[in-house]
């Protein structure tokens, strides 16, 4: 047994963890833990999970981590710095598709407006020619040049035709408006040792960020312990993960360094009410009405 494993394993039992309890706390696998202990470091996924499995073991019993790397860097293994693989977006709409959205909407509203002008337009239109071949071809002034006697108009043929009466133009109906995004709401249910319960309200579709700025432990759960994260891992400073939490009541997040951890939902923070490192954050999800 290395001195670096006798003395976690000191600590672990001053705390009264079993590496059964160690395991439930950090989410390290048991031989990982046992392998630490023994300074079989050969068993472990890499050189990089060395380093974190030890920095988050010596956290969990309450040792400084970077204290105790730096004392006996001589046992751990030179880390390799590992490729980190990007977060995979959805791809956004060009803005050719975009103004070819709008300028579709756009023709749907003005074509019923359209229609309806060249309705009257074609009306009026009618109206006038029939008028000119009835002013034109008056059958009392053809028989009267036939006869050779002059005819004398009356006062009713000197009046001018009624103007054609202007339909009415139609206005669209007016279209509802959209509902009002429901408010959010955020409150602290209570605090249990490391966990902290919130009560989250608000629109049903909505998302769960979680953005590194440091190392950490992270997983994320579902209420029968479904992992929402692929995988649960320890996230690098910059490292972020976006996890749509739409239709799941509660949600739990696991965390090994909470000060280097920040999490927000649909964009408003969860403020931490206690100042611990390693820590649970439940979030209870009630839809808004």
């Amino acid at each position: 047994m290395s001195e670096l494993g006798t003395r976690l394993k000191e600590a672990r039992i001053a705390k009264g963890y079993s590496l059964e309890d160690l395991q439930d706390v950090t989410k390290i696998q048991k031989r990982y833990l046992a392998g630490i202990e023994e300074g079989n470091h050969s068993m472990m996924p890499g050189p990089f999970y060395v380093r974190a499995f030890i920095k988050q073991y010596a956290e969990a019993v309450g040792l400084n981590s970077d204290e105790l790397l730096e004392q006996h860097k001589s046992e751990v293994p030179v880390s390799v710095k590992e490729e980190v693989r990007p977060t995979l977006t959805p791809p956004t709409p060009s803005r050719r598709q975009t103004l070819a959205k709008s300028s579709s909407s756009g023709m749907g509203e003005i074509m019923p407006k359209v229609i309806v002008a060249l309705f009257i337009v074609v009306i009026l239109a009618v109206v006038i020619f029939f008028y000119n071949n009835l002013a034109t071809n008056d059958p009392l002034e053809d028989a009267a040049d036939e006869e050779g006697v002059p005819y004398e108009e009356t006062d009713e043929a000197d009046e001018e035709a009624p103007p054609a009466e202007e339909q009415p133009e139609e206005t669209p109906a007016e279209e509802p408006e959209e509902p009002a995004e429901p408010e959010t709401s955020l409150s602290v249910v209570g605090s249990e040792g490391e966990t902290t319960t919130f009560a989250w309200k608000g629109p049903a579709t909505r998302e769960l960020k979680i953005e590194a700025s440091g190392p950490s432990w992270v997983s994320a759960t579902g209420p029968n312990q479904q992992e929402l994260m692929q995988p649960a891992r320890t996230m690098q400073a910059s490292d972020s993960e976006a996890i749509d939490v739409s239709g799941v009541a509660q949600v739990r997040v696991r965390l090994g360094a909470s000060s280097n951890v920040k999490l927000t939902v649909n964009g408003e923070p969860i403020e931490y009410t206690q100042d611990l490192i390693t820590q649970n954050i439940v979030i209870q999800f009630t839809d808004a009405e």
